[in-house]
């Protein structure tokens, strides 16, 4: 079960969580169902994913002096992947 599609169904005090699993590659399915239960007049609908080829671990993480959690070198930056500055 990679991504799973929750919603409400019902009204006030009476509403009930539902959901509905997909694999990792249903994407697309996932978000048509989303997108139906919307159209349905459902509340709360959302997505939520646990692929197993995401890009690192679960979780939170930092860089603290040049370093991730786990000890290894992290020299990457927004400003010298952006190139240099244009006027205009």
């Amino acid at each position: 079960m990679g991504i799973v599609v929750y919603w409400l169904e019902g009204e006030g005090e009476a509403q009930v969580p539902v959901c509905e699993s997909f694999g990792s590659q249903a994407l697309s399915e996932a978000l048509a169902c989303a997108e139906a239960q919307r159209r349905a007049g459902h509340r709360h609908v959302s997505i939520s994913t646990e692929l197993e080829d995401h890009v690192g671990r679960p979780g939170v993480a930092a860089v603290e002096g040049g370093r991730t959690p786990d000890g290894e070198v992290y020299e990457w930056s927004k400003a010298g992947r952006a190139g240099k500055m244009r006027r205009r």
